[in-house]
């Protein structure tokens, strides 16, 4: 546990930009606030990156940004369905006991009234906008974890960008609408914006690295997955078609039919740069 709390600690960053926010709160008389926001932040992301560190996730920063927090991982996409589903629910969850601790201070009279009604309303406002089904929040991390159950790995990245870019314009028309002079939502918007932005070119890259951790990986899937293909397809639309959570085994329908292994796909695409090649070209 011990060294478990030092590798979280360890990759602790503040962004420089967070310093100039905490000085205009100290100008506007908002420090309080602040400290409080970003304490629920700070704690939130603390419970994603210890449920990480516990499973041996590969953790490469915990960042406090001017307009939030973040735990980022070198993982793309091979941990177990409930390792990834506890990682993305561990962050939420700290809500619920801040959430549970501040109401009963509140009702039995323990601390501040008005700093315990504070930290009540910001839970409910990081948990509830968290969990809109948008990337990079983790709403949009369950979709897509939900979605990769149905379609391939890359496809799966695509409908879930797809289908956040629709959540995304109707929380930005309702946010608009609603606040239409916040400045603090209009930044939270435009960062969205931008995260989908680059989703949506680094779609590329992420399946790359899901490739290669699968050829890295020492040990097979549980689950077998038989994928059918025709000998004239590329091996790159072969491995496209790769599920999260599955080992692959490639029936290619030629004359005679045969059965190539993912392992040995990987290894010619990696290894022997076979990316436009037919596969019956590469196993005949």
């Amino acid at each position: 546990m011990m060294s478990t709390t030092l590798n979280v600690l360890s990759v602790i960053k503040i962004n420089p930009l967070l310093w100039l926010v905490g000085g205009l709160a100290i100008v506007t008389g908002h420090f309080r606030e602040l400290i409080i926001l970003f304490s629920i932040v700070f704690i939130h992301e603390l419970g994603h990156a210890f449920t990480a560190a516990l499973f041996k996730w590969r953790l490469v920063k915990i960042e406090l940004l001017p307009f939030g927090g973040v735990a980022e991982m070198d993982e793309y996409g091979n941990r177990p369905y409930h390792e990834e589903l506890l990682v993305i629910l561990a962050g939420p969850l700290q809500h619920v006991w801040m959430l549970a601790a501040a109401s009963i201070g509140l009702n039995y009279g323990m601390g501040d009234p008005y700093l315990l009604q504070m930290i009540i309303s910001i839970n409910w406002m990081i948990l509830l906008f968290n969990l809109l089904p948008i990337l990079p929040l983790d709403g949009g991390r369950l979709l897509f974890l939900l979605v990769t159950l149905f379609v391939p790995f890359r496809k799966a990245k695509r409908r879930t960008l797809l289908l956040s870019c629709m959540f995304l314009l109707l929380f930005f028309s309702a946010s608009i609408s609603m606040f239409p002079f916040n400045l603090n939502l209009v930044v939270i918007l435009f960062f969205l914006i931008f995260a989908h932005y680059i989703e949506w070119k680094h779609q590329s890259y992420v399946h790359l690295r899901f490739l290669l951790e699968r050829f890295n990986l020492p040990q097979s899937f549980r689950r077998k997955r038989v994928i059918s293909v025709p000998p004239n397809l590329r091996v790159d639309h072969v491995l496209a078609n790769f599920y999260k959570g599955y080992e692959h085994d490639i029936l290619v329908k030629a004359s005679p039919p045969y059965m190539c292994k993912e392992k040995d796909l990987l290894s010619a695409y990696f290894k022997n740069s076979a990316v436009s090649c037919a596969i019956h070209d590469l196993f005949r």
